[in-house]
């Protein structure tokens, strides 16, 4: 996971919530919102969205798509904090939430609540990663809800991770000429590109987005700076 900072909410759905009577809806501003301001990465396990997910049958080889793309979540859940149901700051933009074979984010946590927050640079500087791609958080608490509640470790989300990892040492060792030290100065400039926005070219546009898992990529940059130092 990475920080998330919140931008002034659209001012759609300012005018939408200050209507009377109204119940929580996502309305396409909202999450388009809640998009780029995620750089397009889901708050949780850093995947990129929007982005259907396949549900296998039981047979193991058929399936059937989601039919979300991504999915609106509530820190602090809409079912037992009706008073934050329309708060946008309560709200980040999640994955649909199982790929392979098992639930994770948004689509196990569900009605339940977590007792950390994305938006916190004090729990981020919790978030830890192992060398097989497995995130952990230094704070027991927060550790379990990472594996219990969002199920961030699954085998597939593991491997993604350390993919990523292992690649951007592939391009370190072929720009520092393999055998040779990594340099100070290159591993600012990955961390620089790993950690910031960039602008991408899709169906719909240019759009600033995160590399998908650039949380494993800059804990490790940021790592080896420090031994550096």
């Amino acid at each position: 996971m990475i920080l998330i900072t919140k931008n002034k909410e659209p001012k759609e759905w300012t005018e939408y919530r200050n209507t009377p009577g109204v119940d929580y809806q996502a309305i396409p501003e909202l999450v388009q919102s809640l998009l780029k301001e995620q750089g397009y990465i889901c708050a949780y396990c850093m995947r990129r969205i929007p982005q259907k997910d396949k549900l296998y049958k039981k047979d193991g080889n058929n399936y059937v798509l989601t039919n979300e793309d991504h999915r609106v979540e509530h820190i602090k859940s809409r079912e037992l904090h009706d008073d934050l149901k329309l708060e946008y700051r309560n709200m980040v933009i999640c994955c649909p939430g199982h790929i392979g074979t098992e639930n994770h984010c948004d689509r196990l946590k569900g009605a339940k609540d977590i007792l950390f927050t994305p938006l916190d640079q004090q729990f981020i500087d919790t978030i830890k990663y192992n060398s097989d791609g497995t995130i952990i958080s230094t704070n027991e608490v927060y550790n379990k809800e990472i594996n219990e509640v969002l199920n961030l470790n699954t085998e597939l989300l593991k491997k993604n991770r350390k993919a990523m990892l292992t690649e951007v040492i592939s391009k370190l060792n072929v720009d520092c000429k393999k055998g040779k030290n990594w340099d100070k100065k290159t591993l600012e400039r990955y961390l620089s590109k790993y950690s910031e926005k960039h602008p991408e070219n899709d169906e719909e546009g240019v759009k600033e987005k995160y590399y998908p898992y650039c949380g494993i990529v800059s804990c490790f940059l940021q790592k080896k700076l420090r031994t550096l130092a």
